[in-house]
């Protein structure tokens, strides 16, 4: 893979990538909430995203992570595996590689994200502060993900648009975000996030995975989305997540030296650094 190449991979992977660990997969969809109204209340959509991920404090996911973008040479397709960890109130750590070899690391510890280049020429990392503004900085939100719950934001009232019910979240830094369910089952169909830039990044979910849990009956495990697909709004670039397996693995996510950049940039030592706004 050309640096150019990991680069696309690596920054198309900041705004995206969600996910799990080993375990053995099972896809569900969500069952079905039953709805008075035909534009749900805020509140129904707060009982139902509680109900899926409000016990989910931790995660480790493997899957497929596929790239397409397009310039004057062509169409390009890119394909690695992704590996993510997360921690409730520590950060999110994604590596993605291919044929075993590492090609980004990328993270947040919910003030600072980061993205390693180990395989750029010269080895890099590009860091910012979280809620700079702009989506392109973008840290991999675990909202934006699905990961955490898709709660509205105090006083905002649901609205029904093309069939899809929208509400505004509460913002993450100087962006704004918004995210659409569906109107029977209340499961999130996609999120979308606004930077003060103007600039958009639309995350689509398709279909839910069970996030095996220990000591939690196999009816109450959470549910994740199995399928993520961002686009940055007007451009041909996409990056699809495919999670094969998920668990709540504490050996796996509770290392917080995953999510201190610091410690990070001690083991990689990457040759040049840059700061973004």
């Amino acid at each position: 893979m050309s640096a150019a190449r990991t680069t696309c991979l690596a920054v198309a992977s900041v705004a995206v990538l969600a996910a799990c660990g080993p375990g053995a997969a099972r896809v569900e969809q969500p069952p079905a909430v039953a709805l008075v109204a035909e534009v749900p209340a805020a509140a129904a959509i707060v009982d139902a995203e509680r109900a899926r991920v409000g016990a989910l404090a931790l995660l480790h996911a493997r899957g497929v992570a596929e790239l397409r973008w397009a310039d004057s040479s062509g169409d390009h397709f890119e394909q690695g595996d992704a590996d993510v960890r997360w921690l409730r109130g520590a950060g999110i750590a994604v590596s993605v590689s291919k044929l075993g070899d590492r090609h980004a690391w990328i993270g947040t510890d919910g003030t600072r994200w980061w993205r390693f280049e180990p395989k750029a020429e010269p080895s890099r990392l590009v860091w910012g502060r979280v809620g700079g503004g702009s989506v392109s900085g973008g840290t991999p939100s675990p909202r934006a993900l699905g990961l955490a719950p898709l709660l509205p934001r105090d006083g905002a009232r649901p609205e029904l648009r093309g069939g899809v019910v929208w509400v505004e979240l509460e913002p993450e830094g100087s962006s704004r975000m918004e995210a659409g369910f569906d109107r029977r089952s209340l499961a999130p169909l996609e999120v979308r996030t606004i930077g003060s830039d103007g600039r958009e990044i639309h995350v689509a979910f398709e279909g839910f995975l069970a996030v095996e849990t220990a000591g939690a009956a196999e009816g109450a495990w959470p549910r994740i989305p199995r399928r993520t697909r961002a686009t940055l709004a007007g451009t041909e670039s996409s990056l699809v997540v495919a999670i094969d397996s998920a668990r709540a693995d504490a050996a796996a996510a509770d290392r917080p030296a995953l999510y201190d950049l610091d410690a990070l940039r001690a083991r990689f030592a990457p040759a040049s650094v840059e700061e973004q706004p």
